[in-house]
């Protein structure tokens, strides 16, 4: 797996363009140290180079997404930090993206 992020307070990013590869602890700690009011996000490039990327929403949740191209749109579903947290564990275990969060698709158009 590889991951990318930027944590705005910190100044440290690893843009999505270059991901790095990742165990799911190296995952774990980077999530657990973004701010939770300041615009960072965090994201995960699995093998079959499906992108599921996490921003805060509000107060108590998380965006999570997963651009869908060839549809022009995005998947998208809200999730607390503790399910994000079960959410990038089970993508190391290898759960497909799809089946780990209640998604609904967003046309771009």
């Amino acid at each position: 797996m590889k991951l990318f992020f930027e944590n705005i307070s910190d100044e440290l990013k690893v843009p999505m363009d270059f991901p790095l590869e990742a165990v799911l602890e190296q995952a774990l700690e980077i999530f657990e140290q973004l701010p939770e009011d300041d615009g960072s996000s965090f994201g995960i490039v699995n093998d079959q180079n499906i992108v599921v990327q996490f921003s805060k929403y509000n107060k108590f949740l998380w965006l999570v997404e997963i651009p869908d191209v060839p549809k022009n749109g995005i998947h998208q579903c809200t999730c607390n930090r503790n399910q994000c947290i079960r959410l990038i564990q089970e993508l190391f275990s290898g759960a497909d993206p799809f089946s780990v969060c209640a998604f609904t698709f967003e046309s771009y158009l």
